[in-house]
């Protein structure tokens, strides 16, 4: 079976501000805090690659400690894929706030003129609320595209199914971080692949009971499951006028190309179905699992053949 899906996905700042601190210490060296949560997104990674590159200095001077609500105080909660490029946004303000301060300092190093300013007791730490989407009139602040192309083998006799092949193509803007990015490309797919194919939940008729509450009922993606051949790429000289640095969020829009797994599957079905002269409308839901997936097919033991 094989499935193209194309994706417009909106993304929306409004009613997502964050706190972003970022101070000079006088060895030169940076340390932030930021209103975002890493879980695994790499935010700190992105946040720590702007202020390099705003300060132009290498990214292991700088640094970045745990959020607090305290320091980072009336954050809005970590979702949305868009709270790594607001608060690299934030880091970008902060910078900007400092470089100004320390604009009259000469130095033939950056750590010179940080010394320079610290013995001058210049603040060399800055706050900015980042709510770059606050005042937009618009309901999305710009759109993230994309394609995909699925292709998936299924073994009609028992429901065990292979996805042979996927092709993504993903328009990031100008990525702050090509390889974090399709590495979230590749993880948002493969969490689609488990919601569409495994994770089926099963309640007890009379009690209500969650009967796939362990990893022996509720069943997740693993190695075998991964794409044989399985190619992402991010689309060239796609820079972002409305989005921070030129960039695109990624996290949640590719979880759209997922569907095609379910779409490819459901050709395939089909296939097999037309081969048999079986025409006609099925429903086949999500989780499309293997039990679930088999009686499909329609098999006929008049059909099978000893070879």
């Amino acid at each position: 079976g094989l499935a193209t899906v194309p994706v417009k996905f909106g993304i929306d700042w409004a009613g997502f501000p964050y706190s972003v601190l970022v101070s000079i210490f006088p060895d030169g060296s940076v340390t932030i805090e930021h209103g975002g949560v890493e879980i695994g997104q790499g935010i700190h990674t992105k946040v720590i690659q702007v202020c390099a590159a705003k300060f132009g200095i290498p990214m292991d001077m700088v640094n970045v400690v745990p959020t607090g609500t305290v320091v980072t105080a009336n954050s809005q909660s970590t979702g949305g894929s868009i709270t790594s490029e607001i608060c690299c946004h934030g880091v970008e303000k902060c910078c900007d706030i400092l470089l100004e301060r320390i604009q009259d300092i000469t130095g033939d190093t950056w750590q010179e003129r940080i010394v320079k300013a610290a013995a001058s007791l210049v603040d060399l730490t800055a706050r900015y609320w980042s709510y770059p989407g606050g005042e937009s009139e618009h309901t999305y602040q710009y759109f993230c595209y994309g394609t995909s192309c699925v292709e998936v083998e299924l073994d009609v006799l028992t429901g065990n199914r292979q996805v042979n092949r996927v092709d993504i193509l993903y328009d990031c803007g100008e990525s702050t971080n090509p390889e974090v990015d399709i590495g979230q490309i590749e993880g948002a797919f493969i969490m689609g692949l488990g919601y569409y194919y495994s994770e089926h939940l099963k309640y007890d008729p009379d009690t209500g009971e969650n009967l796939s509450a362990s990893i022996l009922d509720y069943h997740l993606p693993v190695s075998k499951d991964i794409p044989v051949d399985f190619r992402v790429s991010l689309l060239k000289n796609a820079y972002n006028p409305l989005g921070i640095m030129g960039t695109k969020a990624v996290a949640e829009p590719p979880l759209c190309f997922s569907i095609g797994l379910l779409l490819a599957l459901k050709n395939a079905i089909e296939a097999a179905r037309a081969e048999s002269q079986t025409t006609g409308y099925f429903k086949m839901d999500a989780p499309a699992t293997v039990d679930l997936t088999q009686p499909f097919c329609l098999n006929d033991i008049s059909q099978y053949v000893l070879t």
